[in-house]
């Protein structure tokens, strides 16, 4: 395994498996981040599957974030305290969400999911996976959910 920022993003890609987890990066993260369902180095393709532990915690220029399909995880504390976090983006993918993945996002207006209200039920969701967000409203393809 080796770690490689690409487009501004940190990943561990896995040779073997052709895969890649955002990781947490010696900077912050900030702004609007979209993560790439590949991405590419040496001339091989590797598939976005995870968003790894910390790896975006306490980001507070961190705006909003787009997780594509290709993500199956997202780790434990993987937003913690993204204070001006208002937005997330999670493709349909995700089976897990980590414990205290979006603790102290307060900020955090809007979660869309890009599945049903049923897929999403159907998620493992860790202990405290987040904070209470008053504000914050779920929106599924299907309708709106209050988290």
């Amino acid at each position: 395994m080796q770690e490689k920022i690409i487009n501004g993003i940190n990943y561990r890609l896995n040779d073997w498996t052709k895969t890649a987890e955002v990781i947490k990066k010696g900077g912050f993260y900030e702004g609007n981040i979209i993560i790439p369902e590949t991405v590419v180095f040496n001339e091989l393709t590797y598939r976005v599957t995870s968003i790894g532990k910390e790896a975006f915690a306490f980001c507070n220029p961190l705006t909003s974030i787009t997780i594509p399909d290709s993500v199956k995880r997202i780790g434990w504390k993987a937003f913690l305290d993204c204070e001006s976090l208002e937005e997330i983006i999670i493709g349909n993918s995700v089976k897990g969400i980590g414990r205290h993945a979006f603790d102290g996002c307060d900020s955090l207006l809007s979660i869309t999911y890009q599945g049903t209200i049923a897929q999403w039920k159907k998620i493992k969701l860790g202990y405290f996976w987040k904070t209470p967000i008053p504000t914050a409203v779920l929106h599924c393809t299907d309708g709106d959910v209050k988290v």
